[in-house]
């Protein structure tokens, strides 16, 4: 007897069929817990190590923890990507966005930063007739223009003060752009959570070739946290990934902001640090328009 078995694709297809809104709602909101946390020890360990030592060890550990799971989902031909110079570009704008990001958190708050790199999906939105193809109607220019006065309020209308951590998450946000770009380009052709190996690896792969200019070997004492920092992230990257298979995309993508409430809490437990009057402002302003934005797009595609 023969046994057949299905490409990866029509199976990610078919596992998209079961719905179950709440529950991929759910894995979201725990993803971007996971997330804030995370991002918590990232500034907690950027005392002793760069940016891009913790993103390695990040991309190593959930390459590691997400192969497996790719061979028993999709087997193993799906390692292998089938479009090899899109994934790596996609991965090279990931891996800049999220060093970037691990760069400005040793300057601002998690919350402010966060707010900054959700600048992204305003991006995403602003080319979309242009990258993608999309048109763009004229509620939501006005709110993609309402969400860039938020990130403007977050900078200060003044400019006073040392903006450099809030100007690196925003160029951060740039890249991040860029990569939810690719990933729609790329959409149709890559299982989510393949997609999500292809990131980790192509990244740590991109990343290893630099190690003498920025690698900072890892203390005896420090393996404990550094592990329970990596394994916070693939569990995150893992949640979300199971959110898609419940829920479309547009239903899940609000929920998405709810990583500015958990990163406000986990800077207040961990740093005793809480945004000011201009950034609760800002961040209320960009959280709204992206939530707008997202709805708006389920009731067009509804439409």
């Amino acid at each position: 007897v023969i046994r057949y078995r299905q490409p990866a694709r029509i199976r990610y297809n078919r596992c998209m069929h079961n719905t179950n809104p709440r529950l991929g709602i759910s894995f979201m909101i725990a993803a971007m817990m996971f997330n804030a946390t995370k991002d918590g020890i990232a500034k907690m360990l950027a005392a002793s190590y760069t940016p891009l030592t913790i993103l390695l060890i990040q991309f190593t550990v959930t390459s590691l923890i997400l192969a497996p799971m790719v061979i028993q989902k999709n087997g193993a031909r799906a390692l292998l990507p089938d479009r090899w110079f899109g994934q790596i570009i996609r991965s090279a704008f990931v891996t800049v966005g999220v060093g970037l990001y691990y760069w400005a958190i040793n300057f601002i708050h998690i919350a402010d930063a966060t707010a900054m790199v959700f600048v992204a999906p305003l991006l995403v939105t602003a080319l979309s007739p242009w990258v993608l193809g999309e048109p763009l109607g004229s509620r939501r220019i006005i709110a993609v223009a309402i969400g860039f006065l938020g990130v403007l309020v977050i900078l200060r209308p003044t400019m006073e003060g040392d903006r450099t951590g809030y100007f690196i998450a925003l160029i951060s946000g740039v890249f991040l752009a860029a990569f939810y770009m690719s990933n729609r380009k790329l959409a149709d052709s890559t299982p989510i959570l393949a997609s999500a190996f292809y990131t980790s690896f192509i990244g740590m792969i991109l990343l290893i070739p630099f190690l003498s200019f920025y690698w900072v070997m890892p203390k005896m004492d420090d393996v404990t946290i550094l592990l329970s920092f990596a394994s916070l992230a693939t569990i995150g990257q893992i949640l979300m990934v199971g959110s898609f298979s419940f829920a479309a995309a547009n239903i899940i993508a609000p929920f998405v902001y709810t990583q500015i409430i958990w990163a406000t809490s986990v800077g207040y437990v961990l740093f005793g640090a809480l945004p000011d009057q201009w950034s609760w402002t800002g961040i209320a302003i960009v959280a709204a328009t992206g939530v707008y934005i997202a709805i708006r797009e389920i009731k067009i595609k509804e439409s």
